[in-house]
C-alpha cells in the first residue's frame, strides 16, 4: 500500500505496525490504519482496538475482508471513517479531514432515497450496504448498491460474498447508464432470493410492502 501511494507521487511513511501517514501540501497530514486481509469479519471491538493503537487515524482501511454490520455505526460514534484503499486515495485527494470522507455513490444514493420521501433514514451497514428505515410502518430494508455499468453473474456472486452476515432485500444498480440484466445473473438472483433493480425502478417501489 505504501509503495502504491509513493508510486502515485504521495509523500508517505509507515506509522507503527499498521499505520500509514500521508503528508499533503497546504492540507493537514492524513493518517490511516490498515487492517490485515482475512476471511474473518472485522468487528466493532477490533475497530476500537485499532484506534487505541493509532488514535490519530482518520480512516480505518479495510480491503479484502468482510466487515460486521455494526462497525460503521460505531465508527460514526468514534468520529472515524471505515472504507477501502480506494476510498483512502480519494479522501486524501479531496478531503481536508479524511474522517469526513463520503464515497460519491453513497452521497448519490442518500440523496435519491431522501427524495422519495418514503425513507426516514439511511444507515451504513457495509462498504456499500445500507439499511433504509421507511415511514408509515413499513419495515426497514437492507440493500446493497453497485455502481458499475454491467453486472455479471460472477460479479453478483462476489458482491453477496462481501456481506455474509446481512439478510439482503435487494441489490440496486446506481449507475444511470445501466441496462437490463443478463439471463444468468437474473437466474442467480432468483435462486439467492435477492431481487435486482436499477435505481429508478427501486425508488419507484420504495413505498411497497416487502415480502
Amino acid at each position: 500500500m505504501i509503495k502504491q501511494l509513493k508510486d502515485s507521487g504521495e509523500i508517505v511513511q509507515a506509522v507503527g505496525e499498521c499505520g500509514v501517514r500521508v503528508a499533503r501540501v497546504g492540507r493537514p497530514g492524513a493518517t490511516g490504519y490498515v487492517v490485515e486481509p482475512d476471511s474473518l469479519p472485522f468487528t466493532a471491538p477490533m475497530l476500537e482496538s485499532a484506534l487505541e493503537d493509532l488514535p490519530e487515524a482518520g480512516m480505518v482501511i479495510v480491503t479484502r475482508r468482510p466487515v460486521e454490520p455494526d462497525v460503521h455505526s460505531r465508527a460514526l460514534e468514534l468520529g472515524v471513517c471505515v472504507d477501502t484503499f480506494g476510498g483512502f486515495n480519494r479522501a486524501i485527494t479531496f478531503f481536508d479531514d479524511i474522517s469526513d470522507y463520503v464515497h460519491p455513490e453513497e452521497a448519490y444514493f442518500r440523496k435519491r432515497m431522501s427524495s422519495t420521501r418514503a425513507v426516514a433514514s439511511v444507515s451504513r451497514r457495509g462498504h456499500r450496504a445500507w439499511e433504509l428505515q421507511r415511514i408509515n410502518g413499513l419495515r426497514s430494508l437492507t440493500v446493497v448498491t453497485h455502481d458499475r455499468y454491467e453486472l455479471t453473474d460472477e460479479g453478483f456472486s462476489g458482491i453477496l460474498d462481501q456481506y455474509p452476515i446481512l439478510d439482503i432485500d435487494a441489490l440496486v444498480i446506481t449507475n444511470p447508464s445501466a441496462q437490463d440484466f443478463g439471463k444468468r445473473v437474473v437466474t442467480s438472483a432468483r435462486e439467492a432470493n435477492v431481487p435486482l433493480y436499477r435505481l429508478d425502478d427501486f425508488a419507484s417501489k420504495i413505498r411497497d410492502r416487502w415480502t
